[in-house]
């Protein structure tokens, strides 16, 4: 795994201070589903991977702390510790994050899909625990099988462009 360069203080929400990277932008619901899906809108989150990162950026540090140590035994010292402890704190926020937007992203899919088609909750999970493929074929999948509620323009055209 590829670790990027620590980003570089920037302008950071109060509210979210551990996370280091943008976002991802999440479209409107009214831009329909299927071109929620083709934005990554219910992949899987990023903020794994980050909090991957963090670890490794706190190996850096605590092996850059070892190398310029003075005393007799660095681990012994609190600014070793505190220095864990800063990114474990930073660590865990992420896997919680990630966790709950993982969920958000498995249920909202499961919601919009029954939604946008005649079909009911039990059959999208079970269908969703069985395929292996990407999102966006699972929506195509589903609509190849099932019936659409209300199919509009908007709807056809993004079908027609995305099976292309």
């Amino acid at each position: 795994m590829k670790i990027p360069p620590k980003p570089k203080r920037g302008k950071r929400s109060p509210f979210y201070w551990w996370r280091r990277w943008k976002s991802h932008q999440y479209l409107p619901v009214r831009k329909g589903l299927l071109a929620r899906i083709q934005n990554g809108d219910f992949e899987y989150p990023e903020l794994f991977d980050w909090a991957k990162y963090e670890l490794h950026y706190m190996q850096d540090e605590l092996d850059k702390f070892i190398n310029e140590y003075q005393g007799r035994d660095p681990k012994e010292d609190m600014r070793y510790y505190d220095i864990q402890k800063r990114y474990m704190k930073r660590h865990n926020k992420l896997k919680e994050d990630a966790h709950e937007v993982e969920h958000r992203h498995l249920t909202g899919l499961v919601d919009a899909l029954v939604k946008e088609f005649i079909v009911t909750k039990e059959e999208v999970r079970e269908i969703m625990e069985e395929f292996g493929d990407t999102t966006e074929s699972l929506y195509l999948h589903i609509a190849n099988n099932y019936d659409f509620r209300k199919l509009t323009k908007q709807k056809t055209t993004q079908l027609l462009k995305a099976r292309i």
